[in-house]
């Protein structure tokens, strides 16, 4: 890319600076078609990695979690029920958690009987007092926002063509994890040229905290599509902003917070920096910044409106109490979970004083008002858990505790854990050595290291959970293959130069 005559000083320093970065990157040339097959081998051992271990481990596990949620709302969306909360339709408030075999349908809860259920001591008109058991009817329809909704769209669709199984579409999480694979190779050809890119295929196809995701039936799968592509447009707009390029990442944007909440800031923070950082640019990166913002809440807008008129307090993207209050108590603070989280911490479900479940938006607020009191009287040891929440995150404190307490929630396997983990050590390694790298070579690296940042903060703010750092993983990845094909380069021009000495010697002093 070179600058025409009439150019802008921006352009003219932009386009400079991209030459000049491509010279900085690993030498070891590939041709268009080399790539191809590369990348599309690597897309192949992905998924070959991805379905041994869902016949290995996935094919009977039992659902848990957000992972009932999803399958559940995906199936009931498919028969038109609309957005609604899954449990209370098929088993009402009070159930028990129960995990039984049943074919296919390996997971199941059992209700409790009525009299077994909380009661809740109601005041009559006559002044009497009757002990009311708390309990929701099954065929409850009550709207819930829980989670972004496009995960259970998408699954959705795989139900109403007949797909609707927890193994069908769990082959829909293998299908778009191996789809991710390809972008994260793509991704690093865009970043640091072919063989990076190749590289990070091949690490990202056998990379232990990518394909965990991927058989839980977690949304997880959706985000590692979701990172690459808007690295890839981020990069592009960071190395040569323009209208087209803007408009993606307000779309994406506005996609990746229908997603997961936290990913519709990475675009704006992206723009926003950069218009604090290029001052010949200003004019242009200010009209980026409120297109990113404008297309970002255009997309919004309908889930935001739904939100804000499906229930008695205003809920906008998710509710927050209950994460709220699973993070901000004693268990989490203190003890072994501490930086972590505890369900039990945002139980029982707030009720009205007639016994009756409250309203999703009414509950979120009490657990929400919970947690501020508790953060409150509790600010001195926030500064304590809040930095072990981002160790915690990224393996840096008690990781096989981390581990194992993610395996009581996600139900993985611990020796798929084990592996994933010495992996993961791995790769950071060469991921720090690639950053240094990067930066004294000029390479872009904000766009990359955005991601880590963004996760460190959410972490902070709310637990540390190896599931969660997934929106990270694909930068390690980048910068480790971009240390990894550096250190080939170096060994190859050693090698070479040594075998140049080698024939120079022989030729002087002939045997």
């Amino acid at each position: 890319m070179y600058p025409m005559a009439g150019s802008s000083a921006a352009e003219v320093l932009s386009c400079v600076a991209v030459t000049s970065e491509r010279h900085n990157r690993p030498s070891a040339s590939m041709s268009t078609k080399a790539f191809a097959i590369g990348i599309a081998l690597a897309g192949v051992l992905g998924f070959a990695v991805r379905f041994g271990t869902f016949l290995w481990e996935g094919r009977t596990a039992n659902l848990s979690g957000d992972a009932v949620f999803y399958h559940d709302t995906a199936n009931l969306m498919a028969k038109g029920k609309g957005y609604i909360n899954p449990f209370y339709f098929q088993f009402g408030h009070c159930f028990s958690w129960g995990l039984k075999g049943n074919g296919d349908q390996n997971y199941s809860f059992i209700a409790s009987a009525i009299e077994d259920c909380p009661k809740v001591d109601v005041v009559q008109p006559d002044g009497s007092v009757i002990s009311k058991a708390k309990v929701v009817p099954p065929g409850t329809e009550m709207a819930t926002a829980a989670h972004p909704p496009l995960w259970p769209f998408i699954l959705s669709i795989s139900s109403r063509i007949g797909f609707k199984s927890i193994n069908e579409h769990r082959m829909i999480g293998l299908l778009f994890g191996s789809l991710g694979v390809v972008l994260i190779g793509l991704a690093g050809r865009e970043l640091f040229g072919e063989t990076v890119g190749v590289a990070s295929a091949f690490i990202a196809a056998v990379y232990g905290f990518l394909w965990l995701n991927d058989w839980s039936l977690m949304s997880e799968s959706l985000v590692t599509v979701f990172v690459p592509l808007m690295t890839i447009v981020a990069v592009r707009w960071w190395r040569h902003p323009t209208l087209r390029l803007a408009l993606l990442i307000g779309v994406l944007s506005g996609i990746g917070g229908l997603l997961r909440t936290e990913l519709l800031a990475y675009g704006p923070l992206l723009v926003f920096t950069a218009l604090l950082s290029r001052r010949l640019q200003w004019k242009m990166l200010l009209r980026d910044v409120g297109i990113v913002i404008t297309i970002c809440l255009a997309i919004l807008a309908p889930w935001l409106i739904r939100n804000m008129t499906s229930f008695a307090k205003p809920i906008y993207l998710s509710p927050t109490g209950t994460l709220l209050a699973q993070t901000n108590c004693d268990a989490a603070y203190y003890g072994p979970k501490k930086g972590y989280w505890e369900r039990f911490c945002a139980e029982p479900e707030p009720i009205a004083a007639d016994g009756t479940l409250l309203d999703e938006s009414e509950r979120d607020a009490i657990k929400r008002a919970r947690a501020t009191d508790y953060i409150s009287t509790h600010k001195t040891r926030l500064l304590v858990v809040a930095p072990l929440r981002t160790l915690r995150m990224f393996n840096l404190y008690d990781p096989i505790g981390t581990a194992r307490f993610d395996i009581n929630v996600e139900n993985r396997d611990f020796r798929q854990t084990m592996v994933a983990l010495a992996e993961y050590y791995v790769v950071l390694l060469f991921a720090v050595a690639g950053t240094i790298l990067a930066w004294r070579r000029r390479l872009t690296l904000f766009p990359v290291l955005l991601w880590p940042a963004l996760v460190a903060v959410v972490a902070a703010a709310s637990l540390g959970n190896n599931r969660y750092r997934l929106c990270a993983e694909p930068s390690l990845i980048w910068l480790a293959s971009l240390a990894i094909c550096l250190l080939v380069d170096r060994l190859r021009i050693h090698h070479r130069d040594k075998l140049s000495n080698t024939t120079e010697s022989t030729a002087i002093n002939p045997s």
